[in-house]
């Protein structure tokens, strides 16, 4: 394991969870609810909007660190541990554009007015990427950890067990009867 890596990702969550912890202390200070004049944002939303940025940029930042960390840390098979890490990465990236889209509402679903409809539809574009990705991603890497999973359980007993091996199969007509007869 790369202590260099271990220390981006531990400062990287850090930032990030010191950037929320900011973001709720700024939203206490008084006056930060007011608008802003001719606008109908508020300070907060700016505020808001500005740390969104920053903890988004981390996040996105984050994503290729914590998938190498895994890839040096994880034990398996390498087909596995690097699907996992994947699956990891494109999580933290879907997390990012959701945390986006939070963040930056306030502050720019006001400014479009009858078209802030918009601004979810394009929110919702941009994370179908990374969700179906994702979702593909899931989808071919389940059957292999499921074999890991079991043999890590169980044991790499070749696949049979004791009801198994009682059940015979007749070569006169290709039925299975169980029981040993």
């Amino acid at each position: 394991m790369d202590r260099d890596t271990v220390r981006t990702v531990g400062k990287l969550l850090l930032a990030t969870l010191a950037a929320i912890l900011l973001l709720s202390l700024m939203s206490l200070l008084p006056g930060i609810d007011r608008v802003i004049p001719g606008t109908p944002v508020t300070f907060v939303a700016v505020v808001g909007a500005i740390v969104t940025v920053a903890i988004v940029a981390l996040l996105l930042y984050l994503a290729p660190a914590l998938a190498s960390l895994l890839r040096s840390t994880l034990e398996g098979p390498p087909s596995i541990v690097d699907d996992v890490a994947s699956i990891v990465q494109l999580f933290v990236v879907l997390v990012a554009v959701l945390v986006a889209h939070r963040g930056l509402e306030p502050a720019i679903a006001p400014l479009l007015g009858d078209l802030a409809w918009t601004y979810d539809v394009v929110f919702l574009v941009i994370a179908l990427g990374p969700l179906a990705i994702l979702a593909a991603r899931i989808y071919v890497s389940i059957d292999p950890i499921a074999e890991l999973f079991a043999d890590r359980v169980v044991g790499d007993e070749g696949g049979t067990d004791e009801a198994d091996s009682s059940r015979k199969i007749d070569t006169d007509d290709g039925t299975t009867r169980t029981g040993g007869k």
